[in-house]
């Protein structure tokens, strides 16, 4: 080049995205891990999870390597109150005085919890992050889906069965048809998106279907009498700080539905999802189990790593969000 030439112009060269266009295999391992909970357990008594292990692998995908999430990408708007839930937790497993029951709630809540910080830190810096997390609720809805199928060719009263026995492994009431509700409303939000492909369609009918058949025998475990429940302190404060946990999600999601357009549905989806959580909750007690954890815990990675490169893409988005959009495209 001449020394009179004007200088090139700088390259815009950025890494290599975690998700890799739609896969990233370590966030579909809560989802297959709660499927194994459900139908292949490590340990019948619940004391090492499928989840645990998930958790573990997350953690060190998360920590380790070149690419390893910076310190900062761990602390979320949401660290108060998961960290008042956990403690709350902690606390009526004190008072509960060695009643198992709440010792696996703390189990599945602390397992959860750790795929939703490795998750959502690891993630952070990829725009395409909930391209990265979407396939894990469609691992979920298919699994569970076939499981139901199954059963149903054995008659109505085989599904109430086969719901019961999940309903022991995941210490939940009605877990399945609850899982069922979440991961579907989730799958039909990415199927209502201008560029889902039919197999999200197919999913999203396939989810329906199931939970139909779920509800049938068994209901989603609803009823009034658990508002007696909220007279007990810990049961009380559990509620509250969940559903302030939860408002803060959605708000995040409902925002993200307008600061990344090309995904509304998912999010608008997502934040829905965040609601029914809180009905679950509050009408069906805390026996969503490992299943409507676990979703919760994916559901809320995928709303902070979207959102922070939502806020990273505002400077840049020339760069970021056509580049997103084509490689769903894809």
């Amino acid at each position: 080049m001449l020394a009179y030439d004007p200088p090139a112009p700088p390259r815009h060269e950025r890494p290599e995205p975690v998700a890799r266009g739609r896969w990233c295999w370590p966030a579909l391992l809560p989802g297959i891990a709660m499927v194994l909970d459900a139908g292949w357990p490590v340990r019948p008594d619940g004391e090492l999870l499928w989840l645990d292990i998930a958790a573990i692998v997350c953690l060190g995908w998360a920590l380790l390597g070149s690419r390893r999430a910076p310190a900062a990408d761990w602390a979320t708007a949401m660290d108060g109150n998961i960290a008042a839930g956990f403690v709350l937790a902690l606390l009526h497993v004190i008072h509960a005085d060695g009643d198992a029951e709440p010792m696996r709630w703390l189990h599945q809540i602390a397992s959860s919890g750790a795929c939703f910080y490795a998750l959502a830190a690891r993630l952070r810096r990829d725009p395409l992050a909930p391209d990265a997390i979407w396939p894990s609720f469609a691992f979920a809805v298919l699994a569970l889906s076939t499981f139901t199928l199954a059963c149903a060719t054995r008659g109505v009263a085989a599904i109430g069965l086969a719901s019961r026995l999940v309903d022991v492994r995941w210490a939940s009431q009605a877990g399945l048809a609850k899982a069922l509700l979440l991961a579907t409303v989730l799958c039909v939000g990415r199927a209502l998106e201008p560029n889902a492909r039919a197999l999200w369609r197919v999913t999203a009918l396939v989810g329906v279907l199931a939970f139909a058949l779920q509800s049938v025998p068994t209901g989603v475990g609803l009823r009034i009498g658990s508002l007696a429940s909220l007279d007990e302190p810990f049961y009380f404060g559990t509620c509250i700080v969940t559903f302030m946990l939860l408002a803060g999600f959605a708000r995040i999601t409902w925002t993200l539905a307008r600061q990344r357009p090309a995904e509304a549905h998912r999010w608008r989806a997502t934040a829905l999802v965040f609601v029914l959580v809180v009905v679950l909750l509050l009408f069906g007690g805390t026996t969503g189990g490992e299943g409507v954890r676990a979703i919760t815990a994916l559901a809320g990675a995928a709303a902070i790593a979207g959102s922070a490169t939502a806020h990273a893409a505002a400077g840049q988005g020339h760069l970021r969000e056509p580049e997103a959009t084509a490689a769903r495209a894809a």
